[in-house]
C-alpha cells in the first residue's frame, strides 16, 4: 500500500445548502484534508501533519479523518494549536445553477474563525526523522517548515507534488517551484502562469480551467515547453463544484504516484494523460453531490471505480444511474458556538 504525508489547510467544513430543513454537515475539509481523505479512500495511507487545537471543532475534525482510516499520528492537538473553520455554503445564483461561496466568519458573532497555523522547522525535522517513507509528499500552503519537509522526503524518494493558491511571495514559489516534481494550479488564481514561465520547471505541470478541462506539460514530453489541452467532463444537475479540483489531484497521485519519483519519471505519456483523465472524472462526478467530498459519503469505493469507468467510456452518466442515498450521514445538531467549546 502506498503512502502520502502531507501538510497544509487540514480544517473543519461546515456544509450548509440552503435549505432550512436540512441539517449543517461537518466534514474534514482544506485541500490538505480533502486530498488526504480521498487518498485514504482510493486505497492509500494518509498521514497529515497538523497543528489543531483541542476544542470541538477539533474533535469533529479528528473524527471523520479517523472514520476514513485516516493515521493521526503527525497531528498535534493542544492550546498551541488551531483548528481552521471553513463555512461552505451552497447557494443558487439568479438563474437557478448552484454555486458555492467560503466564509471565514463566524455568522453568530462576525467575528474572524481560526485559521491556520503552519507546521515549523522543527515539527519537520521531527517528521522527517520518524520512520515513514512515503511514496508522496503532498503540500498546499508555502511556508519554511513545509520547505524543510519537501527537501528531506524528496532526499527519501518522495514525489513532491506542490498545489499553490497563488504566488504573493515569488521568491518563496519559486524556491518550492525548484523542488516540486509535480505542480497543479487553477488559471483562475495564478492567470498568468504561462507567461511568466514560458521553460518548463517541473517534470509535470498542469494548469485547471474548471469545467473547461486542464492543460499540461511534461519533460517527459519530446516538446517538454508545450502545453496540450485535455476536455473536461460535461455535467447536468450539478449540485456543488466544491472539491472538483481536491478529486482531481487525488485521482493524478493515485493512478500516477504509487512508486514514488521513480515511477513517476519512467511514466509514459499515454500513463499520465490517463491519470489525469482518471482525476478529471473523479473532480466531475463529485460535482453532483454537495460538499467537497461528497462522493465519499454515497459510494463504497468498488462501486465507485465501476460507476468512473462507465462515466468515462460514455462522457456522460444518468441521473438513474447515480446512488442517491447516502451510506454515511454526516448531519449535526450541535450549534454553531460548541465547535469552540474545549473537549
Amino acid at each position: 500500500m502506498s503512502t502520502c504525508l502531507g501538510t497544509g489547510l487540514v480544517a473543519l467544513d461546515v456544509i450548509l445548502n440552503g435549505s432550512p430543513t436540512t441539517l449543517p454537515k461537518l466534514s474534514a475539509g482544506g485541500s490538505c484534508g480533502n486530498v488526504l481523505s480521498i487518498l485514504s479512500y482510493l486505497g492509500w495511507n494518509s498521514y497529515p501533519v497538523a497543528r489543531l487545537s483541542n476544542n470541538q471543532a477539533g474533535a469533529e475534525l479528528l473524527h471523520d479523518l479517523e472514520r476514513w482510516n485516516i493515521h493521526i499520528d503527525h497531528i498535534s492537538v493542544n492550546k498551541e494549536g488551531s483548528t481552521p473553520i471553513v463555512i461552505h455554503r451552497i447557494l443558487k445564483d439568479k438563474t437557478g445553477k448552484p454555486v458555492h461561496r467560503f466564509e471565514f466568519r463566524d455568522p453568530e458573532t462576525k467575528s474572524w474563525l481560526p485559521q491556520l497555523k503552519p507546521i515549523t522547522k522543527t515539527i519537520a525535522v521531527e517528521v522527517s526523522q520518524r520512520s515513514i517513507k512515503p511514496q508522496v509528499f503532498y503540500f498546499d500552503r508555502m511556508n519554511p517548515g513545509t520547505l524543510e519537509l519537501a527537501r528531506n522526503l524528496k532526499s527519501k524518494g518522495a514525489v513532491i507534488y506542490f498545489e499553490p493558491s497563488s504566488y504573493r511571495d515569488i521568491k518563496q514559489f519559486e524556491k518550492f517551484l525548484a523542488i516540486a516534481d509535480i505542480v497543479k494550479f487553477s488559471h483562475e488564481r495564478i492567470p498568468d502562469y504561462k507567461e511568466r514561465y514560458n521553460l518548463i520547471r517541473c517534470f509535470l505541470e498542469i494548469e485547471t480551467f474548471g469545467d473547461q478541462g486542464l492543460a499540461y506539460r511534461t519533460k517527459k514530453s519530446s516538446e517538454p515547453n508545450h502545453w496540450k489541452s485535455i476536455k473536461g467532463f460535461s455535467l447536468n444537475n450539478i449540485q456543488d463544484a466544491a472539491g472538483a479540483g481536491d478529486w482531481c489531484t487525488s485521482g493524478i497521485i493515485s493512478y500516477l504516484c504509487s512508486a514514488g519519483q521513480t515511477g513517476l519519471l519512467n511514466a509514459e505519456i499515454d500513463l499520465i494523460e490517463r491519470a489525469l483523465e482518471f482525476g478529471q472524472a473523479l473532480g466531475a462526478l463529485n460535482c453532483l453531490y454537495d460538499g467537497a467530498r461528497g462522493l465519499m459519503y454515497y459510494y463504497e469505493y468498488k462501486s465507485l471505480v465501476s460507476t468512473i469507468n462507465s462515466f468515462t467510456s460514455a462522457r456522460s452518466i444518468a441521473q438513474k444511474d447515480l446512488v442517491l442515498s447516502p451510506i454515511i450521514d454526516i448531519s449535526t445538531n450541535r450549534q454553531f458556538s460548541e465547535l469552540f467549546c474545549s473537549v
